[in-house]
């Protein structure tokens, strides 16, 4: 995988366990995704939305490649980290 930061590789630990677990995940579903992350994560011109358009709430259509590889690892780390932050509340409030 790229270079992330540890907690990047809990939150996604946490994460990916959870979703094998739930069975929304094969293991090997599971890592064709970390290599699905990796690439990326990697520098350079977004390679997995690159020909995409989203369409914005004024109707606009836009682009949807994030070409900024330090804001895709942005956006993925927020979304492992709240993901995680609600596993660990919902096993801690199971465990109860």
């Amino acid at each position: 995988m790229a270079t992330v930061t540890r907690k990047f590789r809990d939150d996604f630990d946490t994460w990916a366990v959870d979703r094998v677990r739930r069975g929304e995940f094969t293991p090997a579903d599971m890592e064709d995704f970390k290599e699905m992350l990796r690439r990326d994560l990697a520098p350079g011109p977004d390679q997995l939305r690159a020909g995409y358009t989203v369409i914005v709430a004024a109707g606009v259509e836009i682009p949807a490649a994030i070409d900024d590889h330090e804001e895709r690892y942005s956006l993925w780390a927020d979304f492992f980290h709240i993901e995680a932050e609600a596993i660990r509340i919902n096993t801690k409030e199971a465990q109860r």
